[in-house]
């Protein structure tokens, strides 16, 4: 028969006196608790392990690679790349060491201790007939420049003195007469002009009526062309060889109007005759006027 017994409650036990007491209805058998999960716990460690390893070798390598960069770049600029050989490729009215001591690069010098675009403006202000100039490195250790002289304009009267005028605009030199065979440039105003810098005029206008014509002349050909006369900007004279007065009137047509003055001047009149060539409505008409200096009356037609 089973036991009808009345069974015993658990025995429970104070931890610091040892000494047995009875349960309370309402304490509940202690438990063990399961023993905590340390193979999560090392996979973190190991994480966290990993990446620090990761951090310090970025670290260290980017620290050694800026350290030879370092000292590649101080050794560039201090030991290697020294300038043995300058040369210079062109001509113009500068000799080679004009042209290399307006530069300020000098033999010896760390090819790149300098700065090509300031090195070639620094030259053309000194030396302001070159209009081109370019300066390279060329590798191990020389130093190239190449120049091209500017094409001349004219000269222009100001204050008692002539500016020479550029291409570019710029004034190439001032002198107390014209250089032999420089065009003269008549009717200009001239507002400011610093050798070596753009010609600054009165009129605005004048700067781009200049460009227009002389490189309309210059592109044609036309030589011996003693003085150009600006002063009427619908009415644009030149004078050639000193003895025949060509009259272009408005400014347009050019290239056609030169073509035909030149063939005239080379083929229709002599060396020696003098007059004024009147090629204002050849445009229109395909002809031309050369009226001679020895009578009003024996004006010459020709026809194109």
């Amino acid at each position: 028969m089973p036991d009808r017994r009345k069974r015993e409650p658990p025995r429970a036990y104070e931890r610091e006196a040892g000494e047995r007491r009875p349960a309370r209805p309402d304490e509940a058998p202690v438990r063990r608790q399961a023993a905590p999960d340390f193979t999560q716990a090392a996979r973190q460690r190991a994480r966290k392990r990993r990446r620090h390893r990761r951090h310090v070798l970025v670290f260290f390598y980017s620290f050694l690679f800026l350290a030879v960069l370092g000292a590649a770049v101080v050794l560039s600029l201090t030991v290697l790349f020294k300038i043995t050989d300058v040369d210079v490729a062109g001509s113009s009215r500068y000799s080679q060491e004009q042209i290399v001591e307006a530069s300020g690069i000098r033999t010896g010098d760390n090819l790149f201790r300098f700065r090509t675009g300031q090195a070639a403006e620094t030259i053309r202000q000194k030396l302001p007939y070159l209009g081109t100039v370019r300066v390279s490195r060329k590798f191990p250790a020389r130093v190239l420049i190449s120049v091209q002289e500017e094409k001349i304009w004219g000269a222009v009267k100001t204050g008692g003195r002539y500016v020479i005028l550029g291409e570019s605009g710029r004034a190439l030199e001032s002198a107390p007469s014209p250089p032999k065979n420089c065009t003269e440039l008549r009717g200009l105003s001239v507002k400011e002009a610093k050798v070596g810098s753009a010609v600054k005029f009165a009129d605005t206008d004048q700067l781009e009526l200049c460009k227009s014509i002389m490189g309309a002349i210059q592109k044609s050909g036309v030589a011996k062309v003693t003085a150009v006369d600006f002063s009427q900007k619908a009415r644009i004279r030149f004078v050639y060889d000193g003895r025949v007065t060509v009259d272009l009137g408005v400014p347009t047509d050019l290239d056609y109007k030169l073509a035909f003055a030149k063939s005239l001047l080379k083929n229709n009149i002599k060396p020696t005759e003098k007059g004024t060539l009147n090629l204002s409505v050849a445009s229109s008409t395909n002809r031309a006027y050369f009226d001679p200096d020895y009578g009003a009356g024996s004006s010459q037609a020709a026809g194109k």
